[in-house]
């Protein structure tokens, strides 16, 4: 009896410890936008057209963030509970870990999906100071 809980509490934590490593190491901005609208807003001027099409832009990529992140909660928690009920790596624990990754991975096409929206809304001279602050950005988050 000792035995198997000590495996339960250790496969859980394992779960937990693999979970915010992914989310620290593998894809760490996977769940927020690397706060370009902050940075757009404060270093680049724009006109007043470019600042409504842009709150659009926010808009919907809001809303579409706040759906694939309740899809990866959901995700998340079915994980755990295909390692809980496995403590090993059987089908249904791939088959749970695939589906968080394909929701990740879903949540940062939306991202990179989304600058590209933004840089098109830029002439020539903000799109090369967006281009700096989205490489500032990524370089930020490789540290």
């Amino acid at each position: 009896m000792r035995a198997a809980l000590l495996i339960i509490v250790l496969s859980f934590a394992a779960g937990v410890v693999g979970i915010l490593l992914g989310h620290k190491y593998i894809m760490p901005d996977a769940v927020r936008s690397i706060g370009l609208h902050e940075q757009i807003h404060a270093e680049l001027v724009l006109n007043k057209a470019q600042d409504e099409k842009l709150h659009v832009l926010e808009t919907g990529f809001s809303e579409n963030k706040a759906v694939l992140e309740a899809r990866m909660k959901a995700a998340s928690a079915e994980l755990s509970r295909a390692m809980q009920e496995a403590h090993t790596m059987a089908p249904n624990v791939i088959a749970a870990k695939d589906k968080y990754v394909q929701v990740l991975d879903e949540m940062q096409t939306l991202t990179i999906a989304h600058i590209f929206a933004m840089r098109a809304l830029l002439d020539q001279g903000q799109a090369e100071q967006f281009d700096k602050i989205v490489q500032r950005s990524f370089q930020n988050m490789a540290n």
